[in-house]
């Protein structure tokens, strides 16, 4: 059995740092409106935007990505078998390597739904995961293969950059409720 090799760093950052790094990324790669299965990417480089409502779920083994964000609004986005399928058929689910970012929802009960179960399958699935729930403005989200690093960002997330604060206190100004893997750092 292999062992993780690798931390993933969770770097807080403002709004523009996040535009000039994902400027150079595919557009191919970007998670986009409508926001459902169809429209998750899988690469070495993916990002997000206006995670709002939405919970958006970011797996990785190091290599390569896989990204999705989903609008509570679109039903299909309720039916995990679907969600499943998709990941078994883009990423090795046994993979030892596995880490997971799960990020945004609100506190709706169809947000909540899609969050609960993205939550029970990574737990299922034993995907060591990060959890920054309930963003407090629309948060962008990253993953960089090369530095595997994720980076996220809201108005809170940045005005706190900004204020020097330390990327923990960033990330509590941004989110109301954040849990950071063992595997992952800071």
């Amino acid at each position: 059995m292999q062992e993780i090799s690798f931390t993933s760093k969770i770097v807080p950052t403002t709004w523009t740092n996040f535009n000039k790094i994902t400027s150079s990324f595919s557009r191919d790669n970007l998670v986009d409106y409508p926001w459902a299965i169809s429209s998750s990417r899988v690469g070495k480089d993916v990002f997000t935007q206006r995670v709002c409502d939405c919970t958006s779920c970011l797996i990785t083994n190091g290599d390569k990505a896989v990204l999705m964000h989903l609008i509570p609004l679109n039903k299909n986005n309720h039916i995990f078998s679907n969600v499943l399928e998709f990941l078994r058929n883009n990423i090795d689910l046994k993979d030892k390597n596995l880490q997971a970012v799960l990020l945004g929802s609100k506190n709706t009960k169809p947000s909540q739904d899609i969050w609960n179960k993205f939550t029970e399958l990574l737990n299922y699935l034993k995907i060591p995961t990060t959890f920054l729930k309930d963003g407090n403005s629309p948060t962008h989200l990253a993953y960089r293969t090369s530095t595997d690093e994720v980076l996220i960002s809201n108005l809170q997330i940045s005005d706190a950059i900004l204020h020097n604060k330390e990327p923990l206190e960033a990330l509590k100004d941004g989110f109301h409720d954040i849990k950071i893997s063992e595997l992952d750092e800071i």
